[in-house]
Order: structure tokens, then C-alpha cells, then sequence
């Protein structure tokens, strides 16, 4: 089973870098395109500075996210999921609720496979999504009333306090810890005035430290 699950992983990885190289360079076709056909690019001056944007504003999340949600996803579907995106608000919480259907846990073998089922399943739904509210989608937006509309910025939250909740339930006195220690470096965070990014780090850390304390000691106790 072990060599199996190796031979799977070494599979996933060798496909997921063909296809990440390939969606790396189609990102950059657009910008061949009208550079080749019209001759039009901008200054090298001015990437560099919409790059080290693009890096301030979400350069820790290029680290933080895959640690993170690696767990939940496994091999083939961090993968999927970046390559195909909105990997924390659609992905993960698709296959939360995949994996909670099938009743297997996160981190096995029969996780990763109901994680990449669940990955394939919500990519074809939004691609569905997307492409009918493309055609129709403002004009039903526009009418809706204005408290629907503005009830749209509290989607994500909801989504992120949902499978927080779901996954917690697994475990509630590690949810309960890390959503005190989350809030007390929160909290701590906004009277020292430091960086949001440097917060998002901590409280990842320390709920990750948590997790170790606590199946360490279980350990101990359980021997």
C-alpha cells in the first residue's frame, strides 16, 4: 500500500509540474501575442514595479497557502488547485465537503483521491458558473435589491467560519486552542501596529505548533 501511494505521488508530481510549466507559460501568450502581432509592451521599469506589487500584496500567500491547505488537498490536488485558482474560498472548502461525504480523513491515500475528485467536480461547476453569469449574470446582479449585493462581501468569511468549523469539530479542543491563540495574536498584532502579513504567519505557526504539542503528548500519554 505504501509503495502504491508513493508511485501515486510520484506520478501526481511529475504530471503537476508538466502541467503547472504549461499554464506558467499560457499566462504569458496574451502578452507574446501583442507583443509579436502589435508591438506593444510595457516598460521594463514598469513590470518590475507591478511585480514587487503583485509580490508585497500577495507574495506571503505564495508561501503560507500551499503549507497550509497541503494537508486537505494532498499531492495531486494542491496542483489543481493552484492551477486552476481561488484555491482557499472554492477549493478547499469543495473538498471539505467531499471528504465529509465519503467519510474519509484528510491526509490518508483515500483522502487525496476524494480531494481530487471533489477539485475536478468544483472546477467544472465554476467553469458552468462562470460562464453563465459572463452572458447573463450583471443584468441579474443589477436586480437584485441593494441589501443582497451588499451582503456579497461577508461570502468569504462565511466560507472560511464554515469549514473552520467543520474541521475543528474533528478535534475541538485544538480548534478551541488555536482560535483563542489566533485571536490573542490578533489582538497583540493591533496595538504593536506590525504587518498584517506578519500576523497571518504567526497564527499559522502557532496552530501548527499547537497541533504538534497536543498529538505529542497524546502520544506520550497513549505509551
Amino acid at each position: 500500500m505504501e509503495n502504491q501511494a508513493m508511485e501515486f505521488n510520484a506520478r501526481a508530481i511529475r504530471i503537476g509540474m508538466i502541467t503547472m510549466i504549461c499554464g506558467v507559460i499560457a499566462n504569458f501568450i496574451p502578452a507574446v501575442y501583442l507583443y509579436v502581432v502589435y508591438g506593444v509592451i510595457p516598460p521594463v521599469a514598469d513590470i518590475l514595479k507591478v511585480w514587487m506589487v503583485a509580490a508585497v500584496t500577495f507574495g506571503v500567500s505564495w508561501i503560507i497557502q500551499p503549507i497550509t491547505f497541503f494537508s486537505l488537498l494532498g499531492v495531486s490536488g494542491t496542483y489543481i488547485g493552484w492551477l486552476a485558482g481561488s484555491c482557499a474560498d472554492i477549493r478547499c472548502p469543495a473538498v471539505a465537503m467531499a471528504q465529509k461525504a465519503a467519510g474519509v480523513e484528510a491526509g490518508t491515500p483515500e483522502g487525496d483521491v476524494i480531494s481530487t475528485m471533489g477539485l475536478a467536480g468544483s472546477i467544472f461547476t465554476s467553469v458552468a458558473i462562470i460562464t453563465f453569469f459572463t452572458i447573463l449574470g450583471m443584468g441579474l446582479i443589477e436586480m437584485l435589491p441593494l441589501a443582497v449585493k451588499a451582503s456579497f462581501k461577508y461570502i468569504l468569511p462565511a466560507v472560511f467560519g464554515a469549514v473552520y468549523v467543520q474541521l475543528a469539530g474533528k478535534n475541538l479542543s485544538l480548534g478551541a486552542m488555536a482560535i483563542i491563540v489566533g485571536f490573542l495574536i490578533a489582538i497583540l498584532f493591533k496595538i504593536m501596529a506590525f504587518p498584517g502579513w506578519m500576523m497571518n504567519i504567526l497564527i499559522i505557526v502557532s496552530a501548527m505548533l499547537l497541533a504538534r504539542i497536543q498529538f505529542v503528548y497524546k502520544s506520550k500519554k497513549q505509551a
